[in-house]
């Protein structure tokens, strides 16, 4: 089985939370808006400028997302985002740069279980759960 990919979707806002995790984690972004496909292909009530499809790379890290087109994204809190962290330094890093502008709802620290951890909401409303084993 490949790996399972997020794909988050947005209302307008795709490219400037795209471009915020590409400052976050790196890799490269590719944008396609919903002006890019051909005529009749896409719902009428895009906005030509906002992102049908965007995906950031880098390594084996891959995320999609889209503007939803003519409607609401609703958005909850039934699903985060679990990075698993390679160095506590990441994890620091990654926790700082994500939590700018939203709301940490639990501070990196070292857990029963043994992982340096946190949870926050970025300031797209994306819920992410930050993980680094402290057993390397």
């Amino acid at each position: 089985m490949k790996p399972l990919i997020p794909y988050l979707l947005f209302n307008a806002t795709c490219r400037e939370a795209m471009t915020f995790y590409q400052d976050c984690f790196g890799g490269e972004l590719e944008l396609m808006t919903y002006g890019d496909s051909p005529e009749g292909t896409c719902d009428k009530k895009a906005d030509k400028n906002e992102i049908m499809h965007a995906c950031l790379r880098k390594d084996s890290f891959i995320l999609m997302a889209s503007d939803w087109p003519g409607g609401e994204a609703k958005q909850g809190n039934n699903v985060h985002l679990n990075i698993d962290c390679s160095t506590k330094s990441e994890i620091e890093t990654l926790f700082k740069k994500l939590s700018q502008g939203g709301t940490v709802v639990q501070p990196l620290a070292d857990t029963f279980w043994g992982a340096h951890f946190g949870m926050l909401i970025d300031k797209y409303n994306i819920h992410w759960m930050l993980n680094y084993s402290l057993k390397q």
